[in-house]
């Protein structure tokens, strides 16, 4: 591992432990989506325009993960920082980054979402020791107290995201780089065709589940319809 790769991939560990903050903890600004996450990473390496097609896919493919209620889904922020990772160092220090490597990096980073839900999970328990505490600082009129607990239930997530993110993005690399077939070989081109299509449209699929309405559904299938016709004329007319 070289110097440039380890001070790489300490950024995106703590760039992901921030973005991480913001889809539970703190703050809410709607900055821990894909859609956000991946560019931002993508910015920090240098590789922004080879991160929005990676951003949009995954962005999709976790539009029905929402946080309401008491229900925890699986993580996408953590999720995201791993893919958008693993997939932009391997353009930036491997050997570039093409739909076969996108595909590949969605695999190996999607099961960091079911971790990270257990870790949300864990970490709720330990926030209700946290609010018990604080209760009881309110109740013995310990302001400093009170005052120090919302910082330690941030630290605490912010560590434990962290780490996971930092060991993830260790093996998912190493995954990547040793997993990747040859480029021309059968799996390369099966990956490739899983990137290009496959999971552009399990990412579409997984959007329209969100549509509830049946006017929602018939909009958005219009839309479909008249996107392609337009890009079909356009095409011909060029």
């Amino acid at each position: 591992m070289t110097h440039s790769l380890a001070v790489d991939l300490g950024a995106i560990t703590l760039l992901g432990a921030l973005l991480a903050l913001d889809r539970r903890a703190a703050f809410q600004l709607m900055l821990s989506q894909p859609l956000v996450v991946i560019p931002l990473v993508g910015l920090l390496l240098g590789c922004l325009p080879e991160s929005i097609w990676l951003a949009a896919i995954v962005q999709l493919l976790w539009m029905a993960s929402l946080t309401v209620g008491a229900s925890v889904p699986p993580n996408e922020t953590l999720a995201s920082v791993v893919i958008g990772g693993i997939a932009l160092l391997h353009a930036r220090y491997f050997d570039g980054l093409d739909r076969a490597t996108e595909a590949l990096a969605v695999l190996v980073g999607a099961p960091v979402s079911l971790v990270g839900r257990w870790l949300d999970v864990r970490l709720d328990k330990e926030n209700a020791h946290l609010a018990a505490r604080a209760d009881r600082a309110v109740a013995e009129r310990d302001y400093a107290t009170l005052s120090r607990l919302p910082l330690v239930g941030l630290m605490r997530t912010f560590v434990a995201d962290g780490a996971l993110v930092a060991l993830s993005l260790i093996v998912g690399l190493a995954l990547l780089v040793n997993l990747r077939p040859t480029p021309g070989g059968p799996v390369y081109e099966a990956l490739g065709t899983v990137g290009t299509y496959i999971l552009p449209a399990l990412g579409i699929a997984v959007a329209l589940t969100t549509l509830r309405r049946r006017r929602a559904l018939a909009l958005a299938g219009a839309s479909f319809v008249l996107t392609f016709v337009g890009l079909l004329w356009l095409g011909r007319t060029e």
